[in-house]
């Protein structure tokens, strides 16, 4: 591997601490994240009935609307970290490091917090490994695309979209990717952007 590509001690720092401010975030959007469910959940209710089984119903499917929505801001720091880093692992060591910061804090999700890290990190880590790590600007944009189908995929298994509506499932999977797509992809551009004219990090 060349030098270009070997991680420094710098590398890890800095991949670290845009873990540990995005894990914070995390956290703090996961509390959000239930009073938006919470919120919303009676709007659901209207749709689907008010005895038992339509209250079950009606937060399944705000809880699957909500995450779709904002799935792609649990999804920032492994991008970020890979166009500031450009080294290969970085999208993959930011998001689970990212992930493991949420979960000590005391995220509501616990364990489950790491899986979801590895496997957002992994997408997201695909996207820069098609370039062979040579073009970032391309590989942020392939990793929207890696980390909507890895995230989404793991979900359809997950919670068992098979057996939900086509329409829903496919509307989830666009709002999926549209939350991954502003969130993981132009707000991580604009970052990096401003970071590069401000001659924090090189071009």
């Amino acid at each position: 591997m060349s030098k270009k590509k070997t991680w420094q001690i710098r590398d890890v720092i800095l991949v670290g601490l845009i873990a540990i401010v995005f894990g914070v975030i995390y956290w703090g959007w996961g509390l959000a994240w239930n009073g938006f469910v919470s919120l919303l959940t009676p709007v659901a209710l209207l749709l689907t009935g008010s005895d038992l089984t339509g209250a079950l119903t009606g937060y399944a499917v705000t809880g699957k609307v909500v995450t779709a929505a904002t799935v792609g801001l649990w999804m920032t720091a492994g991008p970020l970290a890979a166009m500031i880093i450009r080294k290969p692992g970085a999208a993959l060591f930011g998001e689970t490091f990212a992930s493991i910061v949420e979960m000590v804090i005391g995220s509501a999700w616990g364990p489950e917090n790491l899986i979801w890290g590895i496997v957002q990190g992994l997408g997201s880590e695909l996207g820069f490994a098609i370039t062979g790590y040579k073009n970032f600007r391309l590989g942020l944009w392939l990793s929207v695309l890696t980390g909507t189908i890895v995230a989404f995929g793991f979900n359809f298994f997950k919670y068992q979209y098979g057996l939900v509506d086509r329409t829903f499932v496919a509307v989830l999977f666009l709002i999926f990717f549209l939350s991954i797509l502003v969130f993981a992809g132009l707000f991580v551009w604009i970052i990096n952007a401003i970071l590069i004219k401000s001659k924090l990090i090189k071009k």
